[in-house]
């Protein structure tokens, strides 16, 4: 089959799942596409694909409004089939309703979506995860990925169910999107640490950073995607009233998977606040990834 793989990233955790997909759906005989959106970002023409795939890390319950605009442009095509991969760093009910804008696009057009799924990556806003919980997710991913891909070869649909209430509170956290707007008034550097490597200028999607007498501006069309403060490597970026939430630094997701000092389970069934959430999601995922290998 050709499949197509849509997606919007941040700090990069939707491009990992993506690049892992994109591998394992090439392993089964596919011919595979994949496509980044930014602001720059041309409608692709979705005529030549069987299968498209819509991937993008879940802000505020919603999925981001930079990529629902990029959706809206397309061409949906009504004989095709669409599955949605969407990822964040808890698995709370409310997180079932941010699919709403996406999957009302496809209803108007009277196309059909085939699955809907939920990944676990790491947070890179609040708090930063823990090294041995960042390989549990890891490894669970590898196994989202195998049912990912066995549920596509086999036409297999899987719905994440959203209800009245959780889209009404998902619509009204879209209140949040102007959050960038008013957040990047109050953007800094730090210049005693900044090294002018232009790593936040060359990397925002949406050209919010530009340079002014060797100073860094910030526009006022921010994503609030972290890019720009996650990956400074003098973490010299604050960034305005959610300073306090800023994480820095990036996940080495190879060097964290193969650590083999890091002890796990890191979730077990005493898990409790912020983490319960994942005792039911991982235990979900055994059981679908081992009906898999009985199958095969």
């Amino acid at each position: 089959m050709n499949i197509l793989l849509i997606y919007y990233t941040g700090t990069y955790n939707t491009a990992y799942v993506t690049s892992l997909l994109k591998d394992r759906l090439l392993l089964s005989n596919n011919k595979v596409d994949s496509i980044e959106i930014d602001i720059d970002t041309k409608p692709i023409d979705l005529s030549r694909y069987d299968i498209i795939g819509f991937g993008y890390p879940i802000y505020a319950f919603n999925s981001p409004i930079l990529f629902n605009k990029y959706l809206k442009k397309l061409k949906i095509l009504k004989d095709k089939k669409y599955f949605v991969y969407k990822n964040s760093g808890e698995t709370e009910e409310l997180n079932n309703a941010s699919s709403r804008v996406i999957k009302n696009l496809l209803k108007r057009k009277h196309a059909y979506l085939i699955s809907e799924y939920h990944i676990v990556m790491p947070y890179n806003i609040h708090f930063r995860f823990d090294d041995a919980f960042v390989k549990e997710i890891l490894l669970y991913l590898d196994k989202e990925i195998e049912i990912i891909t066995n549920d596509l070869m086999h036409g297999k649909g899987v719905v994440i169910k959203s209800n009245r209430r959780n889209n009404m509170i998902s619509k009204f956290y879209t209140i949040q999107r102007i959050g960038g707007f008013v957040n990047s008034f109050f953007y800094k550097i730090d210049y005693s640490k900044c090294v002018h490597c232009d790593l936040c200028l060359k990397n925002c999607p949406v050209h919010n950073i530009g340079i002014k007498n060797n100073k860094y501006t910030f526009g006022h069309h921010c994503q609030m995607c972290m890019r720009c403060s996650f990956f400074c490597p003098k973490d010299a970026i604050k960034i305005g009233i959610y300073d306090g939430w800023r994480v820095n630094g990036r996940y080495d997701f190879i060097k964290i998977k193969n650590n083999k000092n890091l002890k796990l389970p890191y979730i077990n069934e005493s898990s409790s606040g912020f983490y319960h959430c994942f005792i039911k999601t991982f235990k979900e995922i055994d059981e679908r990834y081992n009906e898999i290998n009985k199958q095969k």
